[in-house]
């Protein structure tokens, strides 16, 4: 770091010398279409390693001698020379021949023209990343891109999140979902959640690869799909630094409501040691507390981070280092992060160059924790109110078992300690050697460390050190009987120290050449070859009931249980693979490419080893191919392909299963019958074909990317039960096939665009369609998590997002049969198919306006239909604290259905009943599908306001002095009663998943952002 440092001084002190003995030149570099000024063009002397880069408004200023060659080059902008001759020079760039869209960063980090991709791609620049002001970077791709779907585990700063690309292909719950990232050109240990240890503001773009075809040549772990990450990097010319302060503050968006009229108790009768609101209605004098938000609080986050580039020709670094620290709406729910990126690029000589980067990032967090207590916390206790005067515990009340005593929730957020600590270190390196015109060889090689510990205890909730002769229901304390008849001694104190460290490392040589032939038809060949090792270790320690109170200690614990408290496993994972690609090309206007890729994997049996999958593309751009392009209609290309792609099985199947047994006399270890070892699993093979229209109109500045895609993933990994005879209750093996069919939309509009102000928008738009179309014989559906008796589960010819659960009794067309007295009758069938979480479509309006140095941009994002199961709201209801309850509990109403008669057919219910305790509790909260709802929100998701404040300072010293003010979640609506209808109750889940399950998560916030950025 140190050398980095002396290296940006010493050029520094170089640039200072030149100014000094040469004369200045300056001027200004625009577009010729449209006369814009251009940011960050490279202007460099010829032959010279001196250049810098142009500002904000598009100037520039060097030392530059009479009669030298200045050298403008711009992505996506045709090379421009001129000579100097005076001190002024002025520059208008023009498009080149690719430039009808941007290049994007493809499969193994590819620099391609957008217009000789075959398949769905979509790319998101840096201001589009960071102009929300989000924490976590993916979260700023939702309503960005086309069939991507986020979700999140709730407001917390811990709270994990989940992409999902165009459905899921895997329903084994033991197999990820998620896409393959990709960090400049080499996968990484990372999903959505952890990808928030990338700092935004070292991000140059992310491109999204969608379907099998645009993935293809990362192999199995890009089955659904990948996201391309591209770092910044050093530029050519003088020392540049860049700083940004932010601040932001959040508060609860949504916070659920609770009753405030009735007290705890039991059938309407106040009832001593209850909680909840089934007891008599409160007298009017009693105080009565918002609990709910008397639990949370504002949260607070401020980032800092600065960042520096600067080189010459032959040598250019980036280095920047950050820190954050988020405090959330849970208290003592906190994220601290720093960070630190070194990027350098030398070039050896004209046909050598190598890069090497290094991503130091470290963070210490304490979660939110659960928060299910809070809701059901009675009016008429305060919920702040968690110790006594002399420091102790304060019980709501002494229960007759005392172990199950209530303590407020606060106690354990301000008196138990918890701190996870995590610290990353991502290391890559490549050397591209080019021996001759058109051919280049690259080597790469990344080393991806993560080590993860926690350290954390509870406060004793009793003192076992005192025993009474005789149970007293006044103190808090035992007698000899009650104390051993305690299970969990955990309310005695707890101890838990736990440590994992995971590595992923990866080599990958590349080959590629261009091969341009007559006719104008060129050829392009692509040959390489991957090896990865993924390791992972963990360890866990703990125990409960401490000999001496207040020693936090593992040594000072009564209890262990060898298995459950004390832990270590291993784990190592190898993955091997060689492709190709070869790609033709007829002036620019039609393209054809084929890819063929062979893995091995470690997870698969050698006999299947290893196993191949090919992929053929093919597009067109016929508005060049028939010249019809004109004024009107600018642009037309047609394309489509087909796709295979693996995905192996889940780590250890081949193992023989053991446990332990603590019934043995050792406490040893024997063979777990239950589970078989799959010694035939094949590979899941995903097939896909997909076909897509990009059309530009006026110009260009209205453009349309239409695509429909179908996939299906057969050899499905699943687990199954299997008769008692086998020798096994459960074995896992390859039966069942998933198919996604969608359309995605893409239409960006350029509203205004002139050399003052610009205004442009774009909608995003997707569908998919999801559908289990296949599982072993007597299997109806595979199950995820359980959440009470409902089940995210994938079903037998519907939806592999649907809901299980629990439903009434109902006639063909799905009326509830209720009995002679009026009650609906429940269904004895437990398990049945109640809903689908799959929205009908998700869809984004993004927007940017800017006036001269003014500028907003806002995006809107939202879905329609899927729905959403509020758990939180089933638990609200269970315990007598649902809002609705003020005004249902008591009535009497007529349920809505029909009663049977004699003769088999039905009338309508008239019979009417009370909505009390029993009703409510038995005949509605026991019933799962009336916790289903309409999971349709709309969201503006962002608003930034920003100015440029470096023209009014008048001074050299900033190129640019932006302030900008973002309001986040300002607006939602929805028909969803819990806190917020984007909702995951798992995003670690693989199969189908926990989306769409709102279980007592932390309510989403809305934040309110300064930041001030300045470049030097």
């Amino acid at each position: 770091m140190k050398r980095f440092i002396l290296l940006f001084a010493a050029l520094g002190v170089m640039c200072q010398m030149s100014y000094a003995q040469t004369p200045m030149v300056s001027g200004q570099v625009v577009a010729a279409d449209d006369g814009k000024p251009l940011v960050n063009v490279s202007v460099t002397v010829k032959g010279s390693p001196t250049g810098t880069l142009t500002d904000v408004e598009g100037n520039y200023s060097l030392p530059v001698p009479q009669g030298a060659t200045l050298v403008f080059t711009f992505i996506g902008m045709n090379t421009e020379e001129a000579v100097v001759n005076g001190q002024t020079l002025n520059m208008r760039m023009t498009v080149n021949s690719i430039a009808i869209d941007e290049v994007v960063v493809t499969a193994m980090g590819v620099q391609t023209e957008k217009k000789r991709l075959n398949f769905a791609v979509q790319n998101v620049n840096a201001d589009q990343l960071t102009e929300g002001n989000f924490i976590n970077f993916t979260t700023a791709l939702q309503g960005k891109i086309a069939g991507v779907n986020v979700t999140s585990a709730g407001g917390s700063p811990n709270s994990g999140s989940q992409l999902i690309i165009r459905g899921i292909s895997s329903v084994n719950p033991s197999q990820n979902n998620q896409p393959l990232f990709v960090l400049d050109g080499m996968p990484i240990s990372a999903n959505a959640a952890s990808a928030a240890d990338f700092n935004p503001n070292d991000i140059a773009s992310v491109t999204v690869l969608k379907g099998a075809a645009a993935s293809a040549l990362y192999g199995q772990e890009a089955a659904n799909g990948a996201i391309m990450i591209t770092t910044k990097q050093g530029a050519a010319g003088k020392l540049t630094v860049s700083a940004n302060a932010s601040l932001q503050i959040d508060l609860p968006a949504q916070l659920l409501e609770t009753q405030s009229k009735y007290a705890p108790g039991a059938l309407g009768f106040y009832k001593e040691k209850t909680g909840g609101g089934w007891g008599p209605l409160l007298d009017a004098d009693v105080e009565r507390y918002d609990n709910v938000k008397n639990f949370f609080q504002n949260g607070f986050y401020h980032k800092y981070d600065v960042n520096l580039t600067g080189g010459t020709e032959k040598f250019q670094a980036y280095a920047s280092a950050n820190y954050s620290k988020a405090d959330g709406i849970v208290p003592n729910d906190y994220l601290q992060r720093t960070g630190v990126l070194v990027k350098g690029s030398y070039k050896i000589s004209k046909m050598l160059s190598v890069t090497l980067m290094a991503n130091m990032s470290n963070k210490k967090y304490r979660s939110a924790g659960s928060i299910s207590s809070i809701y059901s916390w009675p009016v008429n206790d305060d919920i702040r109110d968690y110790k006594n005067g002399d420091g102790s515990v304060r019980f709501r009340y002494l229960a007759d078992k005392k172990e199950d005593s209530p303590v407020s929730p606060l106690w354990s957020r301000y008196m138990d300690s918890g701190v996870n600590s995590s610290t990353r270190n991502l290391l890559q390196g490549s050397i591209s050697f080019k021996p001759l015109k058109g051919w280049e060889i690259i080597g790469r090689v990344s080393y991806d460390l993560s080590h993860t510990s926690y350290d954390g205890y509870s406060v004793p909730r009793f003192d076992d050190m005192e025993i009474l002769d005789f149970s007293d229901p006044t103190k808090p304390y035992f007698t000899a009987d009650e104390l051993a008849s305690v299970k969990d001694r955990s309310i005695f104190g707890e101890y838990v120290y736990n440590s994992s460290a995971s590595s992923l490392l990866n080599m990958n040589i590349m080959s590629t050449y261009h091969l341009d032939l007559p006719q104008e038809f060129g050829l392009d060949f692509l040959a390489g070859a991957e090896a990865k090792m993924r390791e992972s270790r963990s360890g866990h320690a703990a125990g409960r009931d401490f000999i001496s109170p207040g020693i936090y200690s593992l040594s000072n614990v009564k209890e262990q249980v060898i298995g459950t408290d004390v832990y270590l496993s291993h784990s190592r994972r190898r993955i091997a693979g060689a492709y190709g690609e070869l790609r033709a090309d007829y002036k620019g206007v039609a393209t054809l490419s084929g890819t063929v890729r062979w893995d091995w994997s470690s997870t698969i049996e050698r006999t299947f080893n290893p196993y191949f999958y090919p992929s053929v593309t093919g597009g067109v751009i016929f508005s060049e191919l028939f010249d019809i392009a004109g004024e009107v209609f600018s642009y037309g290309k047609v394309r489509g392909n087909y796709a295979m792609v693996g995905k192996d099985a889940p780590f250890g199947l081949f193992d023989r299963k053991y446990m332990q047994y603590t019934s043995l006399p050792d406490g040893g270890y024997a063979l777990n019958s239950t589970l078989s070892v799959g010694m035939d699993i094949v590979p899941e093979v995903s097939k896909s074909w997909e076909v897509g229209l990009d059309l530009r109109f006026f110009n260009s500045k209205t453009r349309l990317d239409v695509a429909y895609y179908s996939t299906q993933t057969d050899n499905q990994i699943v687990t199954v039960r299997v008769s008692h005879a086998a020798g096994h209750v459960l074995v896992t093996r390859n039966e069942g096939n998933v198919r996604n069919q969608g359309v995605e939309l893409t239409l960006e509009q350029d509203i205004i665009k002139n050399n003052t102000v610009s205004w442009t928008a774009a909608l995003n738009f997707g569908l998919n369609r999801g559908k289990l179309v296949g599982l072993p014989e007597g299997m109806y559906e595979i199950q995820g998590t359980q959440y009470g008796d409902i089940f995210p589960s994938a079903v037998l010819n519907e939806s592999t997002t649907a809901v299980a659960g629990s439903d009434y009794l109902r006639t063909d067309d799905g009326q509830v049969i209720c009995d002679a007295n009026g009650y609906p009758k429940i269904s004895p069938t437990k398990g049945v198919y109640i809903g689908n979480r799959e929205p009908k479509f998700l869809a984004g309006l993004s927007t940017t306006f800017k006036y001269k140095n003014f500028s907003v941009g806002a995006l809107l994002n939202g879905r329609v239909g899927g729905h959403v199961v509020n758990v939180t709201g089933r638990g609200l209801v269970s315990s007598g604290m649902h809002k609705s309850l003020e005004v249902y509990r008591g009535r009497q109403v007529v349920w809505d259905g029909v009663v049977e008669q004699a003769d088999g057919t039905f009338v309508k219910n008239t019979t009417p009943i009370v909505l009390d305790y029993t009703t409510i509790t038995n005949y509605y909260a026991a019933v799962s599908s009336n916790f289903l709802e309409d999971g349709s929100f709309l969201r503006l998701s962002y608003v930034t306001l920003a100015y440029d404040f470096s023209k009014l300072l008048k001074s050299k010293t900033f190129r640019t002095l932006q302030c900008s003010l973002t309001g986040t979640n300002l607006f939602l609506l929805t028909k969803y009663t819990g806190s917020d209808p984007q909702a995951n109750g798992d995003t670690g889940a693989g199969g189908t998943g926990s989306a769409g399950i709102d279980n007592y998560q932390v309510p989403s916030t809305r934040g309110f952002n300064f930041t001030i950025s300045a470049e030097f």
